[in-house]
């Protein structure tokens, strides 16, 4: 059985470059991990997860050395990709970018969103791991003033796909994300629903990193919400809180050929 994948329509049409997100299907895990599980802090067996990142290198065409993964903390750290970059170079690190080809630079998931961007003029990609602390911490926005410092993209050339997440009509979060979207966005207007006056909402992540793209001035076409629940399609993705913490993950990778 080979990898499901899903890709994002609006980066389809470019030959230059393979991207992908995963399912949960067509590896070799067990039980909550199963099938495809790509992380290896997740208590998996190593070697279960090795073939499944080779299962899905190989599903793209390319080696599973290719495949690069940083080390995520939930941090807003960014990282330029180069042709040295090493895994210690990855350490505490949630979103990667290039401009070199070959390198698949790839984030994993398992209810956070992941989001990936290419910059057709330029040549450059990137990819991001968009929890809740990611997003007020705004790392989608230093993600692309990055890529405006180190490969002069303009954010109005910017295409970006935000994918599959757990939705702003499952994800009830408590007082500390309330106060940290209040004190990052200077409301919870549109990105908070339902909130019932006890320090409980439901969280809209999709939209909170939407609007970080459009302050940023990416052009509102430019932006692809694939709109997939995890958490309500966690027969097809991982969700960490279906799963009560137990889930595998997938991931979302992008690369230039």
């Amino acid at each position: 059985m080979t990898p499901s994948l899903y890709q994002f329509p609006l980066l389809t049409p470019f030959p230059s470059l393979i991207h992908f997100v995963s399912g949960r299907h067509g590896g070799v895990s067990e039980g909550e991990l199963g099938t495809l599980n790509l992380g290896f802090r997740v208590a998996d067996n190593p070697q279960h997860v090795t073939e499944n990142r080779r299962r899905l290198a190989a599903s793209l065409g390319i080696a599973a050395d290719q495949l690069v993964f940083p080390a995520q903390t939930h941090s807003a750290r960014v990282q330029v990709v180069k042709a040295d970059t090493s895994i210690e170079d990855l350490a505490d690190t949630d979103a990667l970018i290039t401009q070199i080809t070959g390198r698949c630079i790839c984030v994993m998931s398992a209810d956070c969103t992941p989001i990936l961007l290419y910059d057709p003029v330029k040549q450059a990609v990137g990819a991001v791991h968009a929890g809740w602390r990611g997003t007020v911490s705004k790392i989608l926005t230093h993600t692309v003033q990055a890529m405006q410092e180190h490969f002069g993209t303009q954010p109005a050339h910017l295409l970006v796909g935000i994918g599959p997440s757990i939705s702003p009509e499952m994800y009830e979060v408590g007082q500390e994300v309330l106060e940290a979207v209040k004190q990052a966005y200077g409301s919870t207007q549109g990105l908070i629903t339902r909130e019932n006056g006890v320090g409980k909402g439901f969280f809209n992540l999709w939209e909170a990193n939407r609007q970080q793209l459009l302050e940023l001035g990416v052009p509102v076409a430019s932006i692809e919400v694939s709109g997939i629940c995890t958490y309500q399609q966690s027969d097809r993705f991982f969700s960490a809180r279906k799963s009560a913490n137990r889930a595998g993950r997938f991931a979302a990778g992008i690369m230039l050929q």
